[in-house]
């Protein structure tokens, strides 16, 4: 039990630590993410600037520092060459006179060497043999070769060299490399020393250690070091301020996009940025903009269908209502009432002219579903044979208003006979209802621009439409005088069917009209091989 407990002990320890440790991480995490894409540009560029000043000053301090110290080390290199020639000139004159170099002669020297050079750290080492005087002439004499490289070889041993005299404050020893140098530092203080053994004759070979401070070349390196890092940092604050500004003035851009964005999500359809420029921002702000006006497009779009079918279920209704409530009440007159044959009469007529009125809602509504679910294929016609056959339709349906055509000899269109006629049939009966003042209604033709068709114009000279109500007449059961249009047997559907029938011939109607001056419906048929000229109406 005691080992689980431990166990689970360090378990939730380790996780107090591994949630402690990226605590922190994550804190970071959020901060950034919180910052603006300004923040974060400028925090960019001053990290890849300062990381490249400071491996740009790193490299040129450590480039100046090695020049500095290996000046400095050659200068101390030959001050200890020198030495070292002072020391072998002074033991060869000893051996010279025939003396013995003692120890003391050796501290003598070094004494005066350390102040000759000035300042300078110098030691002197010696083997036993020559801590007892060397040895002598006649036992030299009495050598063998081999035994004297043997004696030779034993006083050149690290190990048994011992300070004859040293102005280190630290204790330092040779160590036998005499082609390089070493560093040490000792109180704050940087020292280079120089090794170098020095021969003598009939004498073991004496050792000669060098301190040179360098203390002032790494205090130069720590003065320049302090004096970049001053610098980069005023640098760093004075590029930090002006990457600043630029990043909000780049970035300006990308926030008026975000305030559009935000105003177009709130239902603010028609925002635009309203930005230019050739480079990526101002492509985006132009996609964006197009973006924009083809989503206020659609949504208008969306809007004006939902207006229409509101505005169609409404006008639906009522035109079912008021026919069906009139025939109702006669109806209930009829059933319950003994009328006079004459009343009995006129409500039958009026429950006929009724019904046939609420049949032919239903036709035109049958046939504008059926345009809409299947197109119709069109074929080459003689726009003569459709005048033909709507003057046939129209009958005395439009008297007193009397439909004059222009004859259209030769001229081929491409549609479908039907439609067509019930295209002509439908305009004209909506300018008839317009009471034209000279009592004519005028079908024409001419040739389009370019070749491009021909165009049929059904022209009044009626009361005309009110120019507000221009955009709304193609819509079904739409009426600018509902008393007039029921009065001649309208329903609101004539354009509606005309129109769709215009859409799948490639056209529209187009309508222009003054006011009590009257209309004129022109619609773009699609020409067919023969000719295709004619006066215009």
């Amino acid at each position: 039990m005691k080992k689980e407990k431990r166990a689970r002990a360090r378990r939730t320890g380790a996780q107090a630590a591994e949630s402690g440790a990226a605590r922190p991480a994550g804190g970071a995490g959020k901060t950034l993410r919180a910052l603006g894409f300004a923040q974060k540009l400028t925090l960019a560029m001053l990290l890849v600037l300062a990381m490249a000043l400071s491996l740009g000053g790193a490299v040129v301090l450590a480039g100046n520092f090695d020049d500095a110290l290996n000046e400095a080390g050659q200068q101390a290199e030959v001050q200890h060459l020198l030495q070292c020639y002072a020391l072998e000139s002074d033991l060869l004159d000893v051996a010279a006179r025939g003396e013995t170099v003692t120890d003391s002669h050796l501290a003598r020297y070094g004494s005066s060497l350390e102040d000759y050079v000035g300042g300078k750290l110098v030691a002197l080492y010696r083997g036993d043999a020559a801590a007892q005087g060397g040895t002598s002439s006649a036992a030299a004499e009495t050598e063998t070769e081999a035994e004297a490289q043997a004696a030779s070889n034993a006083e050149r041993q690290p190990a048994a060299l011992r300070t004859v005299y040293t102005s280190f404050p630290w204790d330092e020893g040779p160590t036998g490399q005499t082609d390089t140098y070493r560093m040490h530092r000792d109180g704050g203080r940087t020292y280079m020393l120089f090794e170098a053994e020095v021969e003598t004759v009939g004498n073991p070979p004496v050792t000669l250690l060098t301190g040179h401070d360098m203390t002032s070349v790494f205090a130069a390196r720590d003065r320049a070091l302090l004096r970049f890092w001053e610098m980069e940092l005023v640098v760093l604050v004075c590029a930090g301020a002006m990457i600043a500004l630029l990043s909000r003035w780049l970035t300006k851009p990308l926030a008026r996009l975000t305030q559009a964005s935000e105003s177009i999500a709130g239902g603010a359809y028609g925002e635009r940025t309203g930005l230019s420029g050739g480079d990526e921002i101002g492509v985006l702000s132009r996609s964006f903009d197009a973006m924009a006006a083809a989503v206020q497009e659609k949504v208008d779009a969306l809007e004006l269908s939902v207006r229409q079918r509101e505005d169609f279920m409404s006008a639906f209704t009522h035109e079912l209502k008021t026919p069906m409530t009139a025939v109702i009440g006669y109806a209930d007159t009829l059933r319950s009432m003994q009328c006079e044959p004459e009343q009995q009469q006129r409500a039958a007529n009026y429950i006929f002219s009724e019904a046939r009125r609420v049949e032919a809602l239903s036709e035109k509504l049958l046939q504008l579903l059926g345009l809409r679910e299947q197109a119709p294929a069109l074929e080459p016609l003689e726009l003569e044979r459709v005048f033909a056959r709507a003057r046939a339709a129209l009958g005395p349906s439009v008297a007193p208003v009397e439909p004059v055509f222009q004859p259209a000899p030769g001229v081929r269109v491409r549609g479908d006979a039907d439609l067509l006629v019930d295209l002509l049939y439908n305009l004209v009966q909506n300018a008839a209802r317009a009471r034209p003042k000279d009592g004519r209604v005028s079908i024409g033709w001419h040739t389009a621009a370019e070749g491009q068709g021909v165009d049929v114009t059904v022209r009044d000279t009626g009361c005309g439409i009110p120019a507000a109500a221009l955009a709304r007449v193609t819509e079904p059961f739409y009426m600018v005088d509902k008393s007039r249009a029921r009065a001649g047997g309208g329903s609101g559907m004539g354009l509606a069917l005309c129109e769709k029938i215009a859409a799948l011939h490639g056209g529209r109607l187009q309508i222009e009209s003054v006011e009590g001056e009257g209309t004129a419906v022109t619609v773009r048929l699609p020409a067919a091989d023969g000719k295709e000229g004619g006066a215009a109406v």
